[in-house]
């Protein structure tokens, strides 16, 4: 140690080495950060309710693979060894029974059968074309589930983003109120000072320490939030991506007008004009990708499927059987391996009605889902409207908070100029930062704001 103080230039070099050191750690860690593309990976990887969705989607599909195999034929086997109590009696020459020659008390039949369905009245189609709307229907819930996933990962993302800034906003409204109760209580010991200033300005700091510690708290939360989409500890912390927030992730087709300057520096945003072409142009794209729409469709499809499942109840079913015989009962004309080969045919000629009741409740069912596929919709125009306009109107909000900072800054420097000149008061000063504090939570609010409403945007349209 005593060497390392005589020798400045040691000292300069282990510092050298300590903050490249530092630096190279720094940038590690920064090449790991996690951004929203990679999030939304891990969390369709490992995400539970989309397991679920995709096993469900899988199991639709086995229904489908199990009806159309039903076309293929069926093969049995039946094997009987039966057990005789009384001897087998046959007709003797005179007429009257007499005991079988060689008497059997047991003796086994077996029989293999092949058969293959000909005609079912449109039984088997209708449940392959029930099933594979039901596979339809699957895959359509399933995209839903992972779009719905990845707007709560982005929102939960963004909300993480959002809260550390106000972390540090909140810290940063400590430090000025430590430094402003600092120069009151050097005015209070000149002299040129008042105590009730002093008492406010330490009211002031200790209100900053508790939202500063809610902040953590709500940034604690926001983490457990978001690790659980990612299905990891939701004590997890690493390092995320800061998004490119001023220009949120709406469509580069929208429109974006360039707001007027006023005297003040204080944009004056124009009036938010819903462009009426846009947003029916979106709302029809949303009609032919939302995955809800076509899940109903797939739903009603289904049950017009079901429906002609119970109209062939009461049609013709013909099958054809072919099967190999064998027994060994020797009172029997034949000992021996026997083929058979025959047509089968089961008709329900009447059942009173009720497979055709049963039919037409299925397909007003299926209208129903078509009435809710309609009225859905509707809802998904309107959806598609209040998430344009609200896009369009954080990106207005974007730029006059961004303003309203650099003047809240500048308030502050003005009052608490003033009051160290004692041309102010120490209330303007803590007045200042509340208005500096609040101008940055309005700011990041808009900010992210802006980035949600992009987000929902490509939700409502059905391309996120």
């Amino acid at each position: 140690m005593d060497t390392l103080r005589r020798q400045p230039e040691a000292r300069a070099a282990i510092l050298a080495l300590a903050l490249a050191m530092a630096w190279v750690t720094a940038s590690a860690a920064a090449a790991r950060a996690e951004d929203l593309a990679e999030a939304w990976s891990i969390a369709l990887h490992a995400n539970f309710q989309l397991r679920a969705s995709r096993q469900t989607t899988e199991a639709a599909g086995l229904d489908l693979s199990s009806s159309l195999r039903s076309r293929l034929p069926q093969i049995q086997t039946l094997n009987l060894e039966a057990f005789l109590t009384n001897p087998i009696s046959v007709p003797g020459q005179s007429g009257q029974p007499k005991p079988a020659s060689s008497a059997q008390e047991a003796f086994t039949l077996s029989a293999v059968t092949a058969s293959v369905p000909i005609y079912a009245g449109g039984k088997i189609r209708g449940t392959i074309e029930g099933n594979r709307a039901r596979l339809g229907a699957a895959r359509a819930d399933e995209f839903v589930t992972a779009l719905d996933l990845k707007l709560d990962v982005a929102r939960a993302y963004v909300d993480v983003l959002r809260t550390g800034r106000g972390v540090a906003v909140a810290r940063s409204s400590v430090a000025s109120l430590s430094a402003q109760s600092r120069d009151v209580s050097n005015l209070v010991r000149e002299g040129r000072g008042i105590r009730n200033d002093l008492l406010a300005a330490q009211v002031a700091r200790a209100n900053a320490q508790q939202r500063e510690i809610q902040a953590r708290n709500r940034l604690s939360l926001a983490w457990a939030a978001y690790n659980r989409y990612l299905c990891r500890p939701m004590e997890t912390v690493v390092p995320l991506v800061e998004m490119a927030t001023d220009q949120p992730p709406a469509r580069p087709s929208l429109p974006r007008g360039v707001p007027a300057i006023d005297p003040l520096g204080i944009p004056d945003p124009r009036p938010i004009v819903p462009d009426e072409a846009e947003i029916e142009a979106l709302a029809q794209q949303a009609i032919l990708s939302r995955p809800e729409l076509a899940s109903l469709a797939a739903q009603a499809a289904a049950q017009h499927a079901d429906a002609v499942n119970e109209r062939a109840r009461t049609r013709p079913q013909v099958s054809f059987m072919v099967a190999n015989l064998y027994q060994n009962a020797r009172f029997l004309p034949t000992e021996a391996d026997t083929g058979a080969a025959a047509f089968l045919m089961n008709w329900t000629l009447f059942d009173g009605g009720s497979s055709r009741r049963r039919a037409l409740a299925i397909e007003h069912r299926a209208a129903a889902q078509m009435s809710r596929r309609n009225d859905l919709a509707s809802a998904i125009r309107l959806e598609v409207r209040s998430a344009w306009l609200t896009c369009r109107e954080s990106e207005s909000r974007v730029p006059v908070a961004r303003a309203a900072i650099t003047q809240a800054e500048e308030n502050l420097r003005v009052a608490r100029g003033r009051y160290l000149q004692q041309r102010g008061t120490n209330t303007e000063v803590l007045d200042a930062e509340a208005a500096r504090v609040q101008s940055y939570d309005n700011y990041f609010n808009a900010r992210y704001d802006a980035i949600i409403a992009g987000f929902e945007l490509h939700r409502a349209v059905g391309d996120l």
